[in-house]
């Protein structure tokens, strides 16, 4: 009863974490590809719904296990200088993305149908390192503040509003929900107002396509005549 019980707990943080993983770095990631790395529109919600896959499968839980063990290493709580686990994050998340993007990528490209492209891989790989570095201390804030909202963990840093930490677990629960719903607006948004940038040869493709199709055409109106 107890394992069953534990199994349950390591589960809820999986998701809880996972979930809050995606809410943080989901516009955040669409953004950069689109405006950084000129990534097609295919490529990139290939990347997110890959990364989001991913992450429900289990490297959310891989990410929060290795962020709380290297905490536990480096003796980083709650309540230690919001500097030092700004840094922490910043570090931690620049590797794990040196280690998970390129595949991420190369995969998203393949299924955009795209030929493969080793330098936009390349750009996006260095992107996410660099956006993991700068987007690490946000990114470990909202996991903590999230477990806290779900009424999985107390958070205790001392950043975390008072206003929303003493508010009831209804009201709670529900910021959450809004913070999910408000993901996937923000990302459509950004899809919408960035230009797609597909690659050349498939615009030059289709012409040449009509083209055939035409000659095939007035071909046939000349054998009828």
């Amino acid at each position: 009863m107890r394992k069953l019980e534990k199994l349950k707990e390591k589960l809820t943080y999986h998701v809880v974490d996972s979930t809050a993983l995606l809410i943080e770095s989901t516009p955040v990631y669409a953004l950069f590809e689109k405006g950084v790395a000129k990534m097609s529109d295919d490529m990139s919600i290939n990347a997110r719904i890959f990364a989001g896959g991913l992450c429900f499968l289990g490297m959310g839980w891989l990410y929060s296990q290795g962020r709380d063990l290297s905490k536990k290493i480096f003796k980083i709580t709650d309540k230690t200088k919001e500097k030092i686990q700004g840094a922490h994050d910043v570090a931690y998340n620049a590797v794990f993305n040196l280690a998970l993007a390129p595949p991420i990528y190369a995969v998203s490209q393949v299924l955009a149908k795209e030929d493969l492209d080793l330098t936009k891989i390349a750009v996006g790989t260095g992107i996410a390192m660099i956006l993991g570095a700068v987007n690490g201390a946000p990114q470990g804030y909202v996991v903590d503040t999230f477990r806290d909202l779900v009424g999985l963990k107390s958070c205790e840093r001392k950043t975390y509003p008072k206003i929303i930490k003493k508010r009831s677990s209804k009201f709670k629960k529900s910021l959450a929900g809004g913070l999910a719903i408000a993901t996937i607006g923000l990302t459509g948004l950004i899809y919408s107002l960035t230009p797609d940038n597909k690659p050349q040869q498939n615009l030059q493709t289709r012409p040449a396509i009509e083209q055939t199709s035409n000659y095939q055409n007035d071909s046939l109106e000349n054998l009828v005549v």
